[in-house]
């Protein structure tokens, strides 16, 4: 038996007509949430977004003390993307300083927020840092770093290193290089920074100690030293403020060996090692002997091939000026004078140019920071042998390196087998001839066709016959 509803009865067209409209209202509101989420950018017809995303807010704020947040949390203009330029993801891009690994960072469209692995230590003062590279949804990436510093105690330590890291075997500053500082035996828990486009770097809010600071270049650019990557350490103690350069090299335990012999002439050996060594080669270090019967070849000098080379242009220049004071002749008068009209043009071209630069220089109000200098010379790869007789043609030689000592790692011996090739003869019997003249005569061109052309066929003009009325 069924049973009867209680209250009052609704209308089928009534119900039908209520379904309608809240369907209908359902449809929109998921049209316009789907259309919402499409279009995240500006409209179309507007103007071009050019610059890079922009820092409007930082928690904790830079100079706070006695907090312990659960998060850094960095606020921008705009959106910006998950995928940062220069950098595999945004881990790479952000530096906890100290911390003890990876920080942990979640991307939250118009905020980046940032969390310790293990959480904050306490009396602790962080310095929190966004690296340049980030970038909106239009690839417009910031050229400057983001960063806020905040202490969990009642203090900030005011210890700062300053320094250039520098590639020391590529003779110049390593930009981007990045730089750990690590107290005692606690290798976990690190200081972090990361050099500037110039290779510049500062390291700050450290406390009164002993440090051991290390900077390598990151090749691959993924925050953690690969064994093959160059580097350099030094111990520093910390009072106030601190300058103290890096120069970064490869550090290999198998010390250096000859890579590579060239002769250059008859007289005249190039080697090269595949590490820098430490200092100059003994007298004795480097010899050439003869593969047969150890005969030694004797040698005139050993020389680093910089020095070799300046010493071979000073030479080349003076016997020039010697040929063209003792050629005077005419020509020589006049080459002379060409010479000296070219002088007087490129003193000129010299002056203009410093005036130029000297207007622009009052013009630009930017400040140009030079390029850091290197305070030690580049550790020598290549040194130029000089034999006192011309080395015979097809003889084998044996070039040999005994304990050369390279900036790392214990000292070496190598040797390698090298002869002076005897260059073709040159043939001066056979001449070279032109090729033989194409005497054929050309072909005719086919004989024009004067055959007159067909008239066409007359037309018809009589008129036609009118059908009859039978």
């Amino acid at each position: 038996m069924r049973q009867r509803r209680s209250g009052p009865r609704v209308p089928r067209a009534t119900l039908s007509a209520t379904l309608s409209a809240t369907l209908s209202a359902t449809l929109l509101f998921a049209f316009a949430a789907i259309t919402g989420c499409a279009s995240q950018g500006m409209p179309p017809g507007g103007p071009t977004d050019t610059a890079p995303p922009a820092l409007v807010k930082v928690s904790p704020d830079s100079g706070t003390l006695g907090v312990s947040p659960r998060a850094v949390t960095f606020r921008f203009d705009e959106v910006v993307s998950e995928r940062p330029r220069g950098a595999a993801s945004l881990e790479q891009l952000v530096l906890i300083s100290p911390s003890d690994g990876v920080p942990s960072v979640a991307w939250g469209r118009n905020e980046i927020v940032v969390r310790p692995r293990r959480g904050w230590r306490p009396n602790t003062a962080y310095s929190v840092t966004i690296l340049p590279g980030l970038t909106d949804l239009r690839g417009n990436a910031a050229k400057q770093a983001f960063h806020t510093v905040f202490a969990t105690g009642q203090s900030i330590p005011t210890g700062v290193v300053r320094g250039v890291v520098f590639d020391w075997m590529g003779g110049k500053s390593a930009p981007g290089a990045r730089i750990d500082a690590t107290i005692g035996s606690d290798t976990a828990f690190r200081y972090s920074a990361a050099a500037d486009s110039t290779g510049r770097f500062v390291l700050g809010s450290l406390p009164a100690t002993t440090f051991t600071i290390r900077g390598w270049i990151d090749q691959n650019n993924n925050g953690v030293r690969d064994s093959r990557e160059a580097w350099d350490t030094v111990s520093v103690a910390i009072t106030d403020s601190v300058r103290h350069d890096l120069y970064a090299f490869p550090h290999d335990t198998l010390g250096a060996r000859l890579a590579e012999v060239t002769i250059t002439d008859s007289v005249t050996i190039r080697v090269r090692f595949d590490h820098g060594l430490r200092g100059p080669l003994a007298d004795g270090q480097l010899f050439v002997t003869r593969a047969s019967d150890s005969a030694k070849v004797r040698i005139a000098s050993v020389l680093p091939a910089g020095r070799a080379d300046s010493v071979a242009i000073k030479a080349r220049v003076a016997r020039e000026d010697s040929l063209a004071r003792a050629d005077t002749s005419a020509k020589g008068k006049l080459a002379l004078a060409k010479a000296d009209s070219l002088k007087l043009a490129q003193v000129r071209d010299s002056v203009a140019r410093a005036q130029t630069e000297s207007v622009r220089a009052a013009r630009d109000t930017v400040r140009r920071v030079p390029p850091p200098a290197l305070d030690r010379p580049v550790p020598a790869t290549e040194f130029v042998v000089v034999t006192v007789e011309p080395m015979p043609y097809d003889l084998p030689l044996r070039i040999s390196a005994r304990g050369v000592q390279a900036l790392f790692g214990p000292a070496r011996s190598s040797e390698r087998l090298i002869q002076r090739r005897k260059p073709p003869p040159r043939d001066t019997t056979a001449v070279r001839r032109p090729p033989p003249r194409d005497t054929t005569p050309a072909k005719k061109p086919p004989p024009r066709d004067t055959t007159p052309a067909k008239k066409p066929i007359p037309r018809d003009t009589t008129p036609a016959r009118k059908p009859s009325n039978r």
